[in-house]
């Protein structure tokens, strides 16, 4: 961000000519890293025989530098202007596709634990959660009547899955609600002890996972919808790119 906010500010003085020396070189840099990025689709369908060295989780780390870097490369290359028609649309054709690789990180990022660990967390921090206000309930405080009370918050959560605008709903519903009832739920952990103030945090941590439990299913079909669309877009990069190359030598 800062490379990319630097050169935007200083566009009219970037020391580089898209034709000749370094700017030709980022050119031939940048271009050569989006093309490498067809690395991590290829080693994931790769069969065992064929596979390239390293893991698929190395090979999204290293896609995912790429992504970034080889933008970078190609705006400097382009000092951060158009340029005539077809620089312009193979300009445009990689700002949309990098833009999408972020939104697909975003989602990415919400799913990769699995439905299945969502749940694990959830049931993890509610035992957890039992345990801490059984030693509080000495004092007064109800236990049962807390664990009743966040138990719908746990169902609706896990019920989220079906459907994708019942998770959208309960994206925005639970979002709301489970912070209200951390509120409230906090205000009877009274106490400046270490164990009310480790029970009231460790109710916010239950909250939270109920709402990343809540995200997945939204954010697993969005994901799906996305990868349906991010390939495409990056077949028609590699397509204006090519144009560009052509008559760039060509004319």
């Amino acid at each position: 961000m800062a490379a990319i906010a630097w050169g935007w500010s200083h566009r009219a003085e970037v020391p580089v000519d898209p034709e000749h020396g370094l700017g030709y070189a980022l050119g031939i840099i940048g271009g050569t890293m989006m093309l490498v990025l067809l690395g991590y689709p290829l080693r994931k369908r790769a069969r065992p025989a064929t596979r390239a060295p390293g893991s698929v989780g190395f090979w999204f780390r290293f896609h995912m530098l790429l992504g970034l870097l080889g933008p970078l490369a190609i705006l400097y290359h382009a000092r951060f202007s158009w340029g005539a028609l077809n620089s312009a649309v193979a300009l445009g054709a990689m700002l949309i596709v990098a833009t999408s690789g972020l939104v697909g990180r975003f989602f990415y990022a919400r799913v990769h634990r699995g439905y299945s660990g969502r749940k694990l967390e959830l049931r993890a921090l509610k035992a957890e959660m039992d345990e801490m206000l059984a030693q509080l309930e000495v004092r007064g405080i109800p236990r049962a009547a807390i664990l009743e009370e966040v138990q719908p918050f746990e169902d609706r959560a896990v019920a989220a899955g079906g459907a994708f605008w019942t998770s959208a709903a309960a994206v925005v519903g639970l979002g709301i609600e489970t912070r209200i009832a951390r509120r409230r739920l906090s205000g009877a952990l009274t106490g400046a002890d270490r164990r009310s103030l480790a029970a009231r945090g460790l109710l916010g941590d239950y909250f939270q996972a109920v709402r990343r439990a809540a995200e997945f299913a939204f954010y697993d079909r969005l994901l799906r919808l996305w990868h349906l669309l991010h390939l495409p877009l990056f077949i028609l990069l590699v397509a204006a790119a090519i144009l560009h190359i052509v008559a760039v030598h060509m004319y």
